[in-house]
């Protein structure tokens, strides 16, 4: 930035600055003291922040009156003016009643209140002067700023076609994401048939075997009544051969005579008497 120094112009008739000065971390400050009849040696330069601060009496102002509103009134590089008068500031202020930048002190002279304004003055010209530099710095730049607008809105819309390409990606993803719910869903709908029919065909089995072994217990109670069956039809057939026998041995019997049983009888007693019983 091109400011420097702030000047506080102090016109006077040998009358001191009434305050000691202090230091600015950006802008040095400095008083240059200039007598009454010397006001057309002030040179204000557009590179230093300008003040003039006015110690007069109202006869004095009388003098310099015009002076002071054809040279400084609207100069442009001139900040604001400060008027401290004992006699004659009511007049002083009508004077320049309608100038915005023109100020009558108060009588008596307040040091803290001026240099309160001569700081918010000095502040505001130091930032004022900072954004002109800026700007000019810009205007200075247009084409590297236009070319970095051009980047910026370019990197905008790469980041909004990536975004764009993000934003399908996730909603391919999620596509995806449900139709594999489909997929895991119809996988277990399938599991579950397959439990089930396998849970059917292992009752099947299971009903296949009971029906054998019922079909097995069925043949071994045939096998074991045909057994029996035919054990009982062999008895049958002793017994009836038996009884043939008896009947037979009776038929014998019958044949006999009585005489012949007597003689029998008798030669099974002389039997029993040779064999001593």
């Amino acid at each position: 930035m091109s400011l420097k120094t702030s000047i506080i112009w102090n016109l006077s008739h040998n009358r001191a600055f009434p305050l000691e000065l202090w230091k600015h971390p950006k802008i040095k400050i400095q008083v240059n003291n200039i007598s009454l009849s010397e006001i057309g040696k002030i040179e204000l330069s557009a590179n230093d922040i300008n003040i003039l601060f006015l110690q007069i009496s109202l006869s004095e102002w009388k003098t310099i009156q015009t002076k002071i509103k054809k040279e400084f009134e609207l100069h442009p590089f001139l900040s604001l003016i400060l008027v401290h008068s004992e006699d004659g500031g009511a007049q002083i202020q009508k004077d320049f009643d309608q100038n915005s930048r023109f100020l009558v002190l108060e009588n008596p002279i307040r040091t803290q209140e001026l240099r309160l304004i001569l700081d918010r003055s000095i502040q505001a010209e130091f930032y004022k002067a900072a954004a002109l530099d800026i700007g000019n710095s810009c205007l200075q730049n247009v084409g590297f700023f236009e070319g970095v607008f051009t980047l910026a809105h370019r990197e905008y819309e790469d980041s909004k076609r990536e975004n764009d390409a993000l934003k399908s990606i996730l909603q391919y993803e999620e596509q995806v994401k449900k139709s594999q719910a489909g997929i895991n869903l119809a996988l277990e709908k399938v599991t579950d048939l397959k439990n089930q029919e396998m849970i059917e065909l292992h009752g099947r089995v299971k009903a296949s075997e009971q029906l054998d072994v019922l079909r097995e217990r069925e043949l071994k109670q045939a096998l074991e009544l045909q057994k029996a069956t035919e054990e009982v039809l062999n008895y049958s057939r002793i017994e009836e051969m038996n009884l043939d026998k008896i009947l037979k041995a009776q038929d014998r019997l019958f044949q006999y005579t009585e005489q012949e049983i007597r003689d029998l009888v008798e030669e099974n007693k002389a039997l029993k008497a040779k064999l001593g019983m």
